[in-house]
């Protein structure tokens, strides 16, 4: 997407290209879009003044100038530039600063300092910081919401430091069950069920537990496929062959019988 395209789509339009890029793990380019959102977003309410017709968006214009710095903070935090997506994440921690906030704008600014908690509960996780775990989970525990990608979060800065949770995750248990059940069809949360399946595989493996390895991979293999994301589904069909001799023989069926679908769909 190029400059002068993002220039002339709606608001709402890029909101709906920086959910994309994100579900398609493409960081650089989710840095890029969200800048190019942040400085169409500034310029607007900068000269909101000077407008003589209502600018039409789904939403307050708080809305996407805080949706510009939470998108380039996720982003920067899988590029590994954790200083700069705690920058991101003091930006829109406090909106308030905002002129005109009426009743469903500050909802807005309300949210985005909602969730700058976590955010930055996560960075200093995957950071090394481990004094705040528990205050992370208190949090978790206390907005159900936030469960799965704030497990996800946990679960890879464990796997990155070869911590041993088992108690956190056996706490969140029938939670995560639930999300990964019940989550919505939508980008960002599908993003976040399949980032989370693919840290709980990495973690089950390398804790030699490989029966529920297998489970969750079978569960990744599944939804990959289903979401079309070719990346997901080659990491779990390696993850599946390389711990294969430890699938029990009803996984074993689940397997064949997923490969007999796709083999049925194969046009040579």
């Amino acid at each position: 997407m190029n400059e002068i395209e993002i220039d002339m789509v709606t608001l709402d339009s890029a909101v709906k290209m920086l959910k994309l890029t994100y579900s398609l793990e493409l960081w650089d380019q989710l840095v890029d879009l969200s800048d190019k959102l942040y400085i169409k977003t500034t310029y607007l309410y900068k000269n909101r003044s000077s407008y003589t017709y209502k600018i039409k968006t789904e939403r307050p214009l708080v809305y996407y100038y805080g949706y510009s710095l939470l998108m380039k903070g996720l982003a920067l935090k899988e590029l590994g530039n954790y200083e700069s997506a705690l920058q991101c994440i003091d930006q829109y921690a406090n909106l308030h600063w905002f002129e005109e906030l009426n009743e469903v704008s500050l909802d807005e600014v309300q949210y985005y300092q909602y969730i700058s908690e976590p955010n930055r509960y996560e960075i200093l996780l995957l950071s090394g910081d481990f004094s705040i775990l528990n205050p992370y989970v208190d949090f978790l525990k206390r907005n159900p919401k936030e469960i799965l990608p704030g497990m996800g979060s946990i679960i890879k800065a464990a796997n990155t430091y070869r911590q041993n949770i088992n108690h956190i995750i056996h706490s969140f248990s029938q939670e995560i069950n639930q999300s990964i059940l019940n989550s919505p069809k939508e980008l960002v949360y599908t993003a976040y069920h399949h980032s989370f399946l693919v840290q709980i595989i990495k973690y089950k493996i390398h804790h030699a537990e490989y029966v529920k390895a297998i489970d969750y991979t079978l569960r990744l293999m599944l939804s990959s496929h289903l979401a079309d994301n070719d990346k997901l589904y080659k990491f779990a069909l390696v993850s599946f062959e390389s711990i294969r001799n430890h699938a029990t023989e009803n996984q074993l069926d689940q397997f064949i019988a997923h490969i007999s679908t796709i083999s049925g769909k194969v046009v040579i």
